[in-house]
This record gives structure tokens, sequence and C-alpha cells, in this order.
């Protein structure tokens, strides 16, 4: 079929939905019908059973359903009255394909969600799996869960618990910490409700990253800002030391300004020089 006689179709779709509207009975709207119907063309077959009063639904439906299209199927049993939902259903679970799996269990009233979930749970797709249990009603949360947890990604480790209600946020922590990636293990310790702090924050810790560990130590609700600044002392590190000191809540300015004021004068010295005036204004709980 062109697109000019396409056209032509949906024209005589829409001039019998305005007869419809007056008249459902109308006998040139029944022909109309008839054409529609013998040319089998789904989109078609969706446009006069969405828009034309009266229309014969269950026929329309049929030629929807037989088409095994994903795309209709899903709109004609989202937008059509008296739809055969269970049917329509079917070819999009007979199509594996998750993203329609997907939009039909989430859009369409009666789904049978526990089957399309299967599919999606079976693709592996990390992202629809996410979005399936994230959005749709009576999703099982844990098995989608498992399939984010044994891709071991990091990204959607972090993503599933931070956006998916009663996720599994211990085993997802896991996967994070088995990385030992410090970016990740900030980002689920100041991201993921429920995160143990402590443990992501030992990783950081262990790496002796100084980045990380002032990082950690400045942004991470319940750091344990001892543990991370006693890495920035031992360092021996001017500059990260007169950071944290200046920047991170809790921190031991004392023993901070005497890494800053060690020996080493030449490099330390311009540091050591605005620190001491910085403490004239610096108040802290320890001091």
């Amino acid at each position: 079929m062109t697109r000019e006689e396409f056209e032509n179709y949906e024209r005589l779709v829409d001039l019998a939905a305005k007869i419809a509207q007056k008249n459902p009975n109308n006998e040139n709207v029944k022909e109309a019908e008839k054409i529609i119907l013998g040319l089998k063309d789904p989109e078609l077959c969706y446009q006069f059973a969405k828009f034309v009063k009266g229309a014969d639904v269950k026929a329309l439906g049929r030629v929807v359903i037989e088409s095994k299209d994903p795309e209709w199927n899903y709109k004609f049993a989202r937008n059509v009255k008296g739809a055969d939902i269970k049917a329509h259903g079917q070819v999009i679970i007979n199509s594996k394909i998750p993203e329609w799996n997907y939009l039909f269990a989430r859009d369409v009233k009666g789904a049978d969600v526990k089957t399309h979930g299967k599919v999606v749970i079976d693709s592996k797709d990390l992202w629809y799996n996410c979005a399936f249990a994230e959005d749709v009603k009576g999703a099982d949360v844990r098995a989608h869960g498992q399939v984010i947890i044994d891709s071991k990604n990091l990204e959607y480790n972090l993503r599933f618990p931070q956006h998916v209600k009663g996720a599994d946020v211990k085993a997802h922590a896991q996967v994070i910490v088995d990385s030992k990636d410090l970016e990740w293990n900030y980002r689920f310790a100041r991201h993921v409700k429920g995160a143990d702090v402590r443990v992501h924050g030992r990783v950081i810790i262990d790496s002796k990253d100084l980045e990380w560990n002032y990082r950690f130590a400045k942004k991470v609700k319940g750091a344990d800002v001892k543990a991370h600044g006693r890495v920035i002392i031992e360092s021996k590190d001017p500059d990260w030391n007169y950071k944290f000191a200046q920047f991170v809540n809790g921190a031991d300015v004392k023993a901070h300004i005497k890494v800053v004021k060690g020996p080493a004068k030449k490099k330390q010295d311009k540091v050591g020089q605005k620190l001491e005036s910085l403490i004239k204004e610096i108040k802290r709980p320890n001091q």
C-alpha cells in the first residue's frame, strides 16, 4: 500500500467517525468498516475501532492480533474499550520484546504482570528490568533485582536500590563493595537510603586515595571523619591536609595543622601561612 493510498483510507475512517457520531448504524459506516477489515492493516483497524462509534471491536481486534504487530496490539489493548486484553497481551508475550512487555504491563489495565515480567527478566536487559520493577504495580522486585545483581553492573546496582522500593539494598551494595571502585562506593553511600556508610567508607580508606577520602568525609553523612582524616594526615601532603581541615566538618584541625607546619618549609610555608590566618576563624566542636 502506497502512502497516498493509506492516507485515503485514513480519510475514510475519519468520515465514518463523523457520520457514526450521529448514526452508528449508517450503511456507509458499515461499508467503510468492511473495507478496512478487508485490508488487514493493523493500524487502520486500530484507528477504526478507536474513533468510530459502534465499530465491531472484536472483528477489528482480531485483525490486529493476527498481525502479531506489538505496537498496534499494545495500542489497541490500551486505548480501545472492549478490547480482548488477554489475547493482545499474548501477542506481546510471544514477541519476547522487553520494551513492549514493559509498556503493556505498565499501561494496560488487566495485563498479566507476572508473565510480562518474566519476559523482561529472561531478557536480562538491565534498563527494562529496572524500569519494570520501578514502574509496574505488582512486579517481582527481587527477581528483577537479581538480574541487576548478577550483571555486576555498577551503575544499575546503584540505580536499582536508589529508585526501586523494596530492593535488596545489602545485596546491591555488596556488588559495589566487591568492585572496590572508589567513585561508585562514594555514590552508593551518598545516594542510597539504607546504605552502610562505614562499609563503603572502608573501601575508600583502604585505597589511601587522598581525593576520595576527602570527598567522602566532606559529602557523605555519617562518614567516619576521623578515619578518613587519618589517611590524609599519614600522607603528609600539606595541600590535602589544609583542604581537609578547612572544609570537612568535624576534622581534627590541630592534627592537620601539624602536618601543614611540618619540616618541608619550602613547600609548606605558603599553605601554612594561609592556615594560620584561617585557624583564627575556624571554630570546631573538638577545639
